[in-house]
């Protein structure tokens, strides 16, 4: 039997605490660079515990001295940062960085498999370029951002610039802190907390998964192949000799599209033909061009969206005419449809909750089109969905029912 597809085309890593052991220097660096710079002050000051230090890791340098050093001005902050870093510097330079255990390990293995890889990381350019060259990282690491990128405010903002790097949405973000996990929620991907990284005791991260080391990251990733073989098995599938259409249906934001792809591509491996079909491919012009119309006004009846929106006939007569032996992977909103449903063999219905929707495709469009995207998610898409879920219940009509809150399985 052939292997299972990795279903992610890129994974985007935090730097300190995630690929780098940063205690093994910083902490040593700091007290150094802040007793030096205390005496050129004038400061009588006890130096922060290595835990206060600690805690600095992973965000922006002048807001963690900012809330390190309070009570100092600007000036004595930026002249005590800049001491401790000239210090860090001198420790790098001399090699005292290394990388955290499993790391290489596993960037290898997911560089053979032909991943994309990222690093995003509020540090500055010179420390990055010295994790790049000095401890290897250009290796594995196809593109890296920090502070000092151009264009560059936040992590947020490095994680939004990787995905148009990398040109694909299928990809999961994986780091310690919980401005890590921020930062992935921010762009609608989910995120792998590193437990054994370097977040202060009493930081919790809510995320998709947690894992306890580095060696236990493409493992996990693998569960969304099982998870989605899993479904196909409910639906009883037959991955040698599959139906001749699978539709995934669901409300916005469910993961609807990635799910059809990982569909296909499971399909594909196992040497069958499958041809992803988009419903959206099938939207009638008067639809795309004011989607708040008579699609989506409050009091539309449910069972009107389709045809309203969409040419029904054209999505059928695509499926039809495909040819023997393909399967067509159909995914789109209102599948159930009575219209559509005896034209589609299998369907699963994505689950989400409304909080959910609204995060995922906040970060997804938001960037992209502007708050006026998630106005008419509110307004107009979501309660459309709703609509025609009670007037078409998803338990009644869809073959399979799945809870999608967690894209990365379970």
């Amino acid at each position: 039997m052939p292997a299972p597809p990795f279903l992610f085309d890129a994974v985007v890593f935090d730097l300190d605490g995630t690929l780098v052991a940063t205690d093994r220097f910083w902490i040593d660096a700091a007290r150094i660079g802040a007793r030096r710079a205390f005496a050129e002050l004038g400061l009588e000051r006890p130096l922060p515990s290595a835990a206060e230090w600690m805690s600095l890791v992973g965000l922006p340098l002048a807001q963690g001295f900012a809330r390190l050093f309070p009570e100092l001005d600007a000036v004595q902050r930026a002249r005590v940062q800049a001491a401790c870093e000239e210090e860090e510097h001198r420790v790098l330079r001399a090699g005292g960085a290394a990388l955290l255990p499993g790391v290489a390990e596993t960037l290898e293995d997911l560089h053979a498999r032909g991943v994309c890889l990222g690093i995003a990381s509020n540090c500055g350019a010179s420390y990055l370029a010295s994790m790049m060259g000095d401890l290897g990282l250009e290796r594995w690491i196809d593109e890296a951002r920090c502070l000092d990128s151009p264009g560059i405010r936040s992590k947020a903002d490095m994680v939004a610039d990787l995905l148009r790097a990398f040109g694909t949405r299928a990809t999961v973000m994986v780091g310690d802190r919980l401005g890590d996990r921020d930062a992935a929620w921010a762009n609608g991907i989910p995120h792998v907390h590193l437990a054994r990284g370097f977040a202060p005791a009493g930081e919790d991260v809510e995320a998709e998964a947690t894992i306890e080391t580095m060696l236990d990251l493409v493992p996990r990733l693998e569960q969304r192949t099982r998870w989605i073989e899993g479904a196909l098995e409910w639906l009883d599938v037959d991955l040698e000799s599959p139906p001749r259409s699978i539709g995934v249906t669901g409300p916005p934001g469910a993961g609807k599209s990635l799910f059809a792809r990982d569909v296909a591509r499971i399909l594909a491996a196992r040497g069958r033909t499958a041809v992803v079909v988009a419903l959206d491919d099938h939207a009638l012009a008067s639809a795309e061009r004011d989607l708040s119309s008579t699609a989506f006004v409050a009091g539309a009846r449910p069972l009107d969206v389709l045809g309203h929106a969409y040419d029904v006939d054209g999505l059928v007569a695509r499926i039809a005419n495909l040819p023997a032996g393909t399967t067509a992977v159909v995914h789109g909103p209102f599948l159930t449809h009575p219209a559509l449903r005896s034209h589609i063999a299998r369907i699963v219905h994505l689950e989400v909750d409304d909080s959910t929707s609204l995060r995922r495709l906040a970060g997804r469009d938001v960037r992209a089109h502007g708050p006026e995207s998630l106005l008419l998610l509110r307004r107009h898409l979501l309660p459309a969905s709703r609509a025609f879920d009670l007037a078409v219940p998803p338990r009644e009509r869809a073959d399979l029912v799945l809870d999608a809150r967690n894209p990365l399985g379970v």
